[in-house]
């Protein structure tokens, strides 16, 4: 295997982040299960199909942009990566297991892991414009921006393993219950006589202006295409993380009503788009 880089992942982000390291110059190896995006990422040159077992046991640089730490534990437990290379984790994950097996790889493999939580979604990571935030040794950190720096303007070295996680986590929590909350709000509004997209381009207009209301809602609600390339698990997912990590001990808080209100969803609908929430929280509040 000539080329030292591996990309094991071709989801919504995944795919966006090969797309900018293919069009920065970068020759690497991916690998996903689904044989459909193998064959659309096959078309550029510079990509290599392989094996997951190939791109860990044979890279130099391995990203794992798989859905969660679990896939990750997975491969790992099957394949060993070779001494003196180092693994991009791109999850949004538990950060104490994380940090668990970083120790753990470093220990018994002499192999570096870097946490590398993302910001941007996929229209970012297309773009080359993620932000990144990550966990690791620094000096780790900086062997590896040449590759990163490909789908990331900015990348922030928040401190030691895990905490590229933790700050994702914290993150998110704000990005999530500020959706939810907004939608509540909006929800409320129209119960009330209120027009929603005069309530948007008002709050966009003034202080309570925010990414969800500049760009979510008029892009992915306000449009009715509600595409917004995540779904309910995933917000239930980080949140939940981030409430075991807290452990509020039962005191009511925006984290803890942010979660009331996404369990109180259908679950049949939990894989569909996130943004399939507002419709779906409008009849729950409707009732």
């Amino acid at each position: 295997m000539q080329s030292s880089i591996g990309l094991i992942g071709l989801g919504a982000m995944g795919t966006g982040i090969a797309a900018s390291m293919s069009r920065a110059g970068l020759e690497f190896y991916v690998h996903d299960n689904d044989q459909t995006k193998l064959e659309e990422i096959r078309k550029s040159p510079l990509i290599k199909i392989s094996s997951a077992k190939d791109i860990v046991t044979k890279c130099d640089s391995i990203l794992l942009c798989v859905p969660s730490s679990v896939q990750i534990e997975q491969i790992l437990s099957t394949v060993s990566p070779k001494a003196g290379s180092t693994l991009v984790d791109l999850t949004s994950s538990d950060p104490r297991k994380t940090a668990s097996r970083a120790y753990k790889l470093l220990k018994e493999k002499k192999v570096n892991q870097l946490d590398a939580a993302m910001s941007g979604g996929a229209r970012g990571a297309a773009a080359g414009t993620l932000t990144l935030m990550v966990g690791g040794d620094g000096a780790v950190l900086d062997k590896q921006r040449d590759i990163l720096s490909t789908f990331a303007d900015r990348i922030f070295h928040i401190g030691d393993a895990g905490k590229g996680q933790l700050m994702k986590l914290f993150h998110n929590a704000v990005c999530h219950g500020n959706f939810l909350l907004l939608s509540e709000i909006c929800i409320k509004g129209e119960q009330n006589g209120l027009n929603l997209e005069q309530m948007i381009e008002v709050f966009n207009c003034s202080n309570a202006r925010s990414y969800i209301s500049e760009r979510r809602f008029p892009d992915h609600i306000l449009s009715g295409t509600f595409d917004g390339k995540s779904t309910p698990s995933n917000l239930k997912k980080d949140l939940n993380l981030l409430d075991d990590l807290l452990q509020p001990n039962g005191e009511e808080t925006y984290l803890s009503h942010s979660l009331r209100l996404l369990n109180k969803l259908d679950p049949l609908y939990e894989n569909d788009d996130f943004m399939l929430i507002y419709p779906q929280l409008k009849e729950l509040l409707d009732g």
